[in-house]
C-alpha cells in the first residue's frame, strides 16, 4: 500500500529566528521537525556559526505538499525581505 506523497521542506535561516519559526511551523500543522546548526557561504555572506547572532539554523519538516507550500509562503512573506532565507522542497519516499 502506497502512502500519499510527502515532501521534505528544508529551511535555512538566521538562528535568531529559530524559536519563532518553530512556533509557526507547529501552528501551521507540522507534526514534527528537526533542527540543526548550519554553516556555509552564499549570497548573504559567510556564516561561521561561532556566535548565535552570526549563525544559521536548518529546520526540516516532512509533510504534504500543501503544508510545505503553506510554510514557504508564510516564511517568504514574513522573513525574506529582512533575513537570510533559503527554502528547499523535495519529494521524499518514507520507508517506515
Amino acid at each position: 500500500m502506497e502512502s500519499p506523497q510527502k515532501y521534505l521542506l528544508t529551511i535555512v535561516s538566521e538562528s535568531i529566528l529559530e524559536d519563532r519559526m518553530i512556533e509557526e511551523v507547529r501552528a501551521l500543522g507540522a507534526t514534527g521537525y528537526t533542527v540543526s546548526d548550519a554553516r556555509g557561504w552564499g549570497k548573504h555572506g559567510k556564516r561561521r556559526g561561532k556566535w548565535r547572532q552570526d549563525s544559521n539554523v536548518r529546520i526540516e519538516v516532512v509533510g504534504s505538499q500543501e503544508l510545505c507550500e503553506t510554510i514557504c509562503a508564510r516564511f517568504k512573506e514574513e522573513y525574506q525581505a529582512d533575513f537570510g532565507l533559503l527554502l528547499l522542497m523535495t519529494p521524499v519516499l518514507l520507508k517506515n
